[in-house]
């Protein structure tokens, strides 16, 4: 991580839609517990199976959630950008996580103290409601992921998470190839040939360590349906 910087609490919550969206009083109470941190492609903020040492809320950037498998290998099952947290766990009653949390496109991240958020689901009922909400649409996210994964083309997954990391960080993603490829859980010569055919079709443009969104709809087109409905079910989770 870059360091803390104070500059930054100032109206954190209006920089995360589901800070925004709590209580004037419950925000207020966060804001002036939180710090908060710049974030590079690469930054690790949880370990995985691990004690959660902090729930995160991204003000800017995108935290992907990777799951472990054999040997070193790592597989996206989640990110989180400026709508929401990361620590759902809490809200389910556990307090440890399986998965590796790790920024995935720079930004600020603000870190609160996890009993705090405990605390909070305790007292208050709005704000429980809230978090529930949230970490069911989460849980009903990665399950629509592993359905894709398990049926669609690498084509279809590409321009699903192209979209859904455009839709989060802007259209200009900074990333790697061989980053994209682990999210994907697929080899790195298959990203490289997708994105090839991406850019030969007008879709996307591509510099080092950059993908630009260039033509939505038709990328939208090329996309699966779980982009539509893991948009939906992230919007009925933000829902009051």
């Amino acid at each position: 991580m870059y360091g803390y910087d104070a500059s930054m609490l100032a109206g954190t919550a209006e920089k995360n839609r589901f800070l925004s969206s709590l209580a004037p009083s419950t925000r207020a109470l966060f804001e002036a517990r939180m710090s908060v941190h710049g974030g590079g492609i690469g930054d690790v903020l949880q370990q995985a199976n691990a004690p959660i040492e902090a729930v995160w809320f991204p003000l800017s950037g995108l935290v992907s959630t990777l799951r472990p498998l054999e040997g070193d290998s790592l597989v996206e099952v989640d990110a989180a950008g400026a709508e929401g947290f990361l620590g759902t766990e809490l809200v389910l009653g556990s307090l440890r996580t399986p998965d590796t949390w790790i920024v995935q496109s720079p930004g600020r991240f603000a870190r609160l103290e996890p009993q705090l958020f405990l605390d909070s689901l305790e007292r208050d009922a709005a704000f429980h409601g809230a978090a529930r909400r949230y970490a069911s649409a989460t849980q009903a996210i990665r399950g629509q992921w592993v359905a894709c994964n398990a049926r669609h083309t690498i084509e279809q997954r590409l321009a699903k998470w192209l979209l859904t990391t455009r839709d989060r960080v802007g259209d200009d993603v900074q990333i790697t190839q061989d980053i994209v490829a682990m999210l994907l859980g697929v080899r790195r010569a298959s990203v490289v040939t997708v994105l090839g055919r991406f850019v030969e079709s007008g879709l996307v443009g591509h510099g080092y360590a950059r993908v630009r969104v260039l033509d939505g709809p038709r990328l939208t087109a090329v996309s699966c349906s779980c982009y539509a409905k893991a948009a939906e079910l992230l919007r009925t989770g933000l829902a009051a």
